[in-house]
């Protein structure tokens, strides 16, 4: 029966009865409650296995059933306990000026059980490829060699702009298309306003250079190689921390690192910095973020743009 009739049931057997005690208005007031709850969970599982069902059928690749070479261990593992905290809400499609991209769909893109930023392959919201680091975005830090801030949503160089070389890296991550040259002009010091208005998650630095904790080893890894995951992170492009913007990540300052989704063990809430909120998030993408943010090492981050 639905919510509704049952309603109008009890009231009419209410009145035909002349009237019942206190407790008996709670008795009814509690059922019709607990009717209504029922049908909206109800409807909410449909709802969450009809998505489920949609991203599945329409992901690329299945990354987090694939064993990452040489390390024996599951690419779902990387998020500690990834995905069992209830954030509550439902996921929300956040748009990137005014677009919205895999990493901001609420749609499990590459069916490996995690939607969105709940996916750790997901940097942010402006990022079109759930399968792999690399934002995937038309022209973003498409330059061999010029880099600004990974993090900020778009490429090119402007006034108070971070900037680096690959060719400045001993470890090349620039490949064959931008070697390293020991005798690159490689500035000394970053733009102050590089330092301050880079959004630089806990374990990387401003030119996407991140270290990712997988199967017992660590790895700094270049987030900008068009094929780097977690599935095979043996094969990442690796890369040298640029000191001049290193967030580094201190664990036992319960600061959720890169790579993960749950605060260290023994911690309750993350700990963040420039006043963010903590935040949780589910493996459907459900945070408790405020609006125009997202959820990212444990933590509300404006959306770039």
């Amino acid at each position: 029966m639905k919510p509704r009739a049952h309603l109008a049931l009890l009231a009419l057997l209410l009145a035909c009865s002349g009237g019942e005690t206190k407790g008996t208005d709670t008795e009814v007031t509690l059922s019709a409650s607990s009717t209504s709850a029922s049908s909206s969970t109800t409807d909410a599982t449909t709802s969450t296995a009809a998505t489920a069902t949609e991203s599945t059928s329409t992901g690329t690749s299945s990354t987090g059933s694939t064993t990452a070479a040489g390390t024996g261990t599951d690419s779902a593992t990387v998020g500690t306990t990834a995905g069992t905290t209830t954030a509550g809400g439902e996921c929300v499609p956040k748009e990137c000026a005014g677009k919205i991209y895999q990493c901001g769909d609420c749609m499990d893109n590459d069916g490996d059980g995690k939607v969105d930023l709940a996916d750790v392959e997901c940097v942010s919201p402006c990022d079109d490829r759930e399968d792999a680091f690399a934002t995937g975005l038309p022209g973003d830090n498409m330059d061999p060699c010029k880099q600004d801030c990974f993090f900020d949503g778009n490429s090119g160089g402007g006034k108070g702009d971070c900037a680096w070389s690959l060719a400045c890296d001993p470890m090349n991550p620039g490949g064959d298309k931008c070697p390293y040259d020991p005798n690159a002009t490689c500035p000394d010091m970053q733009d102050p306003q590089c330092l301050m208005n880079c959004a630089v998650p806990n374990g990387c630095d401003c030119f996407g250079c991140c270290t990712v904790e997988l199967g017992g080893m660590s790895y700094d890894i270049y987030l900008g190689d068009a094929d780097c995951n977690l599935a095979d992170i043996q094969s990442c492009s690796t890369c040298t921390k640029n000191d001049q913007c290193d967030d580094d990540c201190n664990p036992d300052n319960c600061e959720v690192c890169f790579g993960q989704t749950e605060p260290p063990p023994g911690c309750e809430d993350p700990m963040c910095e420039n006043g963010m909120d903590s935040c949780t998030i589910d493996n459907m993408g459900n945070d408790n973020c405020p609006l125009g943010t997202y959820c990212s090492t444990g933590c509300c981050w404006p959306i770039p743009g």
